[in-house]
């Protein structure tokens, strides 16, 4: 689809979905972009001047997320062969799973943030101490010892659908690149990753999201052992980045277009307060855990035990990361009770 010349949105699938229906998905999209919501597909955006081929977000590694991908790309004169740079937001699956496969076929520059680079080898390439490392996390945080073993695990299962490859150009953010007479500035936005970023052009007033900015939903910030120091403070700061960008048009990794950046700038700081709120009042008087915290919210979706494994982990993850932010504010203290981490209202 195109968003404007030399601008275009393609579509990848998650690896339940066949190549039928990322056409499906394609014509929803295109036919009522605000019906069409969640997270089935990936958003990819291909940006061409000529010759100069440029992908930012690829999809899975899957042979779906691929076709979809090569008939996209076919539809606006290019082909995965052609690429010439690929722009990965951040290092999730569904961002960057297809990176090595694309850096075999074409023999892109494969541009990552260093932050997310520095992973890649524990997540990708070695994961079985990253399994051991999360169990014993997960313990600290107060899950129970037959309910680790299965979060810990958690998204290894998709490994198989990540072809990973070490970036070739590692950024800090600040960095600028051309496409034709595009100019990208790249936006480091911590927060949903350590090393996410945006990508901005200010002539015409354009901002890619990844996932940082999405339309309905917000994307998982989490902590876990991976991550360091505030990622919600970090996803906090990181919206205010964007305060002062002349944006037009908000162009997230799903779902749909954005038309007032501001606005949902605010509903998203909004959501925050009020779980940050709803996370004070789900510690008890002597304090919890964070597994107690994350089963006494309330989730869209449903209740923690009813969870899948990963998805424990992921709501595990939120929790904490709203705890520290809190704990950042002064809001709540921690302490350390044998082996667990408990919080306690300050």
């Amino acid at each position: 689809m195109k968003i404007i010349d030399g601008i275009y949105q393609l579509l990848t699938p998650f690896p339940q979905f066949t190549f039928e229906d990322a056409k499906m998905l394609r014509q929803q999209l295109e036919a009522h972009p605000r019906v069409t919501k969640g997270l089935p597909y990936v958003l990819p955006y291909l940006l061409k001047d000529g010759d100069d081929t440029v992908l930012v977000d690829c999809g899975w590694n899957t042979d779906s997320a691929y076709a979809a991908l090569e008939e996209g790309m076919k539809e606006h004169g290019s082909h995965p062969s052609g690429i010439n740079k690929l722009v990965v937001t951040h290092v999730h699956p569904d961002h960057y799973g297809m990176a090595g496969r694309l850096k075999q076929l074409s023999s892109c520059e494969v541009v990552l943030h260093e932050k997310d680079a520095e992973v890649i080898t524990a997540r990708y390439f070695a994961p079985r101490g990253l399994v051991d490392e999360m169990a014993k996390f997960m313990e600290g945080n107060g899950v129970p010892p037959m309910d680790t073993s299965g979060m810990s695990r958690g998204s290894m299962g998709m490994i198989g659908n990540v072809a990973a490859v070490p970036p070739d150009t590692q950024v800090k953010g600040g960095e600028t690149f051309k496409v034709g007479d595009f100019d990208f500035e790249i936006i480091w936005t911590p927060g949903h990753s350590p090393g996410h970023i945006c990508l901005y052009e200010p002539n015409r007033k354009i901002l890619l999201t990844g996932d940082h900015i999405l339309p309905t939903i917000t994307p998982n910030v989490s902590i876990n052992t991976q991550t360091h120091g505030s990622p919600l403070g970090d996803y906090m700061r990181s919206l205010h980045l964007l305060v002062d960008l002349d944006v037009d048009i908000v162009l997230p990794a799903h779902e749909f277009e954005i038309h007032d950046l501001t606005k949902r700038r605010h509903r998203i700081e909004g959501h925050h307060e009020e779980r940050l709120n709803e996370m004070v009042n789900c510690v008890d008087a002597g304090g919890s855990t964070g597994w107690d915290v994350a089963g006494r919210v309330k989730w869209a979706t449903g209740t923690l035990k009813d969870f899948e494994p990963h998805m424990q982990r992921a709501a595990v993850g939120e929790t904490l990361a709203h705890l520290e932010f809190l704990f950042e504010q002064g809001r709540l203290a921690k302490v350390m009770r044998g082996n667990h981490l408990y919080w306690l209202k300050a």
